[in-house]
């Protein structure tokens, strides 16, 4: 890990910052999470629209690399979003998806799911919700870097036994045994249970971001879909989550973020660096 990773940290709008990583020659993987309809606003920031999420595409699309992937997590609260219709969650992540592979030409590899734990209690009508939509794109123009690998972990030791294959008429057919696999890799559920203060990086959950996503979670995507040495863009960065994962696993790092701490005034771009600075230095004295 070293600070000197670090290529840009502005307090802009997304557009100046992507538009700055495009004149560096573009990012292997920007991900980040924008603000939510209705939801998750910034200070005085306006409240976004679907408008503002198809020009955020626009401007991700054009900083991106050919074969560059980004990784959206967005989601929607639960609202009256249709009239006579009651409360519903927001359909603006599929719209988003829609919007940016049928307008703008993003490839939509597959689609994931964050889980992480929601709270805790009775809800009438409706369920908790433990996962967030983590949306795939991909720029077409040259072969993408995906490597599940990288987050593979031990499987845990069963019996030999028969494998199954499902039949196109709905059957199963027993096939020979086959031995249990050494490694597990990852599904579209990427679950991290609770993200509460205590489960995730002290120095992070001290900032109080409002709305942060966990750094667990930024670890696993920056290795899986960024190549060693490459650029990694976050332009809503916050507390600097993506920042402390790309230089944690030697990935470049350019970013930044409009805002400042409500609390304080201080842009979330300074705190993101000094959250950066006090890890490297605990990484080096080996506190951490």
């Amino acid at each position: 890990m070293s600070l000197h990773l670090i290529e840009g940290l502005w307090q802009a709008d997304y557009r100046v910052i992507l538009q700055n990583v495009a004149n560096m020659g573009g990012a292997d993987l920007i991900f980040t999470s924008p603000p939510y309809c209705d939801a998750r606003t910034y200070n005085n920031a306006v409240d976004w629209k679907l408008e503002d999420y198809q020009a955020l595409g626009d401007a991700v699309f054009a900083a991106l690399k050919p074969g560059g992937q980004c990784l959206l997590n967005l989601d929607a609260p639960v609202r009256e979003w249709r009239k006579g219709f009651g409360s519903e969650r927001g359909f603006h992540p599929w719209k988003v998806m829609l919007d940016w592979a049928e307008r703008i030409g993003f490839r939509v590899p597959d689609r994931l799911a964050y889980g992480r734990m929601g709270q805790v209690g009775k809800f009438s009508g409706r369920f908790r919700n433990d996962w967030e939509p983590l949306l795939w794109f991909e720029k077409p123009g040259a072969k993408g870097y995906v490597d599940p690998s990288a987050i593979a972990v031990a499987a845990k030791p069963y019996a030999t036994r028969k494998a199954k294959s499902r039949q196109k008429d709905g059957t199963f057919s027993h096939l020979r045994e086959k031995a249990p696999p050494t490694v597990r890799y990852p599904g579209t559920l990427w679950n991290y249970g609770s993200i509460t203060r205590g489960h995730d990086l002290l120095a992070l959950t001290d900032t109080q971001h409002p709305a942060r996503f966990s750094l667990r979670l930024a670890r696993d995507v920056v290795r899986v879909f960024c190549p060693p040495g490459g650029l990694v863009c976050d332009p809503f960065l916050g507390s600097g989550t993506t920042t402390l994962a790309s230089l944690e696993f030697d990935r470049r790092f350019a970013g930044g973020d409009a805002f400042a701490r409500m609390q304080d005034d201080m842009p979330w771009i300074d705190v993101a660096r000094h959250v950066a600075t006090e890890h490297f230095s605990q990484l080096k004295l080996g506190v951490v």
